[in-house]
């Protein structure tokens, strides 16, 4: 009989960006580990079906609560998922894990959460200052009228911004692989972005946006360091002038706020929805890798 591994899994989705997180302070899987198992588990129909996997390990820098893993569904892995951070933080905090805010560390740095209890409330990430932004990219690939301008940014991961007139028209199957591939942008490509400048609501500037995941190879319900990219690249480009942003997405909406400085932006935040699908478990293949 083949050896097996019951794994223990929560189903969390952050603005309908969905993860399978699992305790890895329990497994101890090492990160080649982690990757199989999201390439096995988070193709849809297939697994249990997923834009990718998180795992919460320990701390490995003082004055830190725990740390971040994280794995797109091909197994590559990611530096940094707002949405995924949001969930996470909620995680530990189901899991026993003490502070608010929590202070957590990533392949893209130091963050911050804050966790309401009320598990429907949304939950509010910090964000340490973002990369270098060029607002007009030497793109190999040549523009149209569908996407009228591009800009790289840095937010964790990396993330090209166009804007367009709109998201819903726009052929994202056609731009959004050629421009994740873009020769400008390689070795580590980028997600790619679509937004429409949408106004004003209550006082607040709105985007609409839709993302294109490299790892994911496809078009997600939402993308935390995109909504962070796109209203960023906005206030600099002068296409919103109010304060907080809301980015609306196609699985909800999520707030990006910061104070605005000369030489870049502080305080920068992420809010929105950080929600349990579902927990269960599954029957691991031992060992996950030969």
């Amino acid at each position: 009989m083949p050896r097996t591994l019951i794994l223990e899994f929560t189903k969390m989705n952050g603005a309908g960006n969905d993860f399978i997180v699992v305790d890895n302070r329990f497994y101890a899987f090492s990160d080649e580990e982690l990757a199989a198992l999201a390439r096995r588990y988070c193709p849809r129909r297939v697994g249990i079906g997923a834009d990718g996997l998180l795992a919460l390990a320990p701390a490995q820098q003082p004055e830190v609560h725990y740390r971040m893993r994280y794995f797109n569904a091909d197994g590559s892995p990611g530096t940094m998922c707002g949405n995924g951070a949001r969930c996470l933080a909620r995680f530990a905090q189901m899991a026993g894990i003490q502070g608010n805010p929590l202070c957590f560390e990533t392949d893209a740095g130091r963050y911050q959460a804050e966790v309401p209890d009320d598990p429907q409330a949304p939950v509010r990430l910090y964000l340490p200052p973002v990369g270098p932004c060029k607002m007009q990219p030497p793109l190999a690939t040549p523009l149209d009228a569908e996407v009228e301008t591009a800009a790289f940014i840095w937010t964790g991961t990396e993330h090209l911004v166009c804007r367009v007139s709109s998201v819903e028209t726009v052929p994202i199957a056609r731009w959004g692989p050629l421009l994740r591939h873009d020769a400008a942008l390689q070795p580590r490509g980028a997600n790619v972005n679509f937004v429409e400048v949408a106004g004003e609501q209550h006082g607040r500037s709105v985007l609409r946006v839709r993302t294109y995941e490299k790892g994911v190879e496809a078009e997600t319900l939402a993308c935390g360091t995109g909504a962070v990219a796109a209203a960023l690249v906005a206030w600099r480009q002068g296409w919103v002038r109010q304060l907080p942003i809301e980015v609306h997405m196609p699985g909800g909406v999520l707030t990006v706020g910061f104070q605005p400085a000369k030489d870049g932006e502080t305080a920068l935040y992420l809010e929105g929805p950080a929600t349990v699908v579902f927990r269960g478990t599954v029957e691991v293949p031992v060992p996950l890798v030969s």
